[in-house]
């Protein structure tokens, strides 16, 4: 029986979904499979997304999991890493090193250098619109809809729709997730 791999949320993929109003689209699409270290959790202190995350730990629709200190590599790694990156993103990628597990994070510039050198799977915010249009778990005017309201409320994503995206960026290969 095969292990089932969790996703790893890093805190810029949370404000992504909630500032979309599409949590709905990660708890399809990675139903049990969605963990958010207790170190990301501390860096969600907006008013707002709290009582969202609050309700969707109660529910069980992602689970808290507590950053591994006794873990010998895993916090050498993330201590290293804190030289360079913030707590959360160090958090993720040191846990997913060792554990296997995907990062979801949309901070290519930060991430996607470690997780090449390391050979860990990761999922941006567009990566997860598409998967969620392949699915048909939204439409393409769902995922232009969600992407609108994200870049409206002062946040950063490379494409202005998911056509965009798609054209010059997917790796479908990501739908395995």
């Amino acid at each position: 029986m095969a292990t089932k791999v969790f996703i790893l949320l890093d805190a810029d993929v949370i404000f992504h979904f909630h500032k979309a109003g599409r949590f709905d689209v990660l708890t399809t699409l990675f139903k049990e499979r969605l963990l958010v270290l207790d170190v990301v959790l501390s860096e969600l202190k907006d008013k707002t997304i709290r009582p969202v995350i609050e309700r969707m730990l109660s529910q069980n629709l992602i689970r808290e999991y507590a950053f591994p200190t006794d873990h010998e590599e895993i916090y050498e790694e993330y201590i290293g890493l804190r030289k360079k990156l913030g707590k959360g993103e160090s958090a993720c990628m040191a846990v997913c090193r060792f554990k296997r597990e995907i990062l979801a994070s949309s901070n290519l510039r930060d991430i996607k250098p470690y997780c090449s050198e390391y050979g860990i799977a990761y999922l941006t915010t567009m990566d997860i619109l598409a998967i969620a249009l392949d699915k048909k778990v939204l439409t393409e005017k769902e995922c232009d809809e969600a992407i609108a309201m994200i870049l409206a409320k002062n946040s950063r994503l490379p494409y202005n729709n998911i056509s965009q995206y798609l054209k010059k960026d997917f790796d479908r290969s990501k739908c395995l997730y």
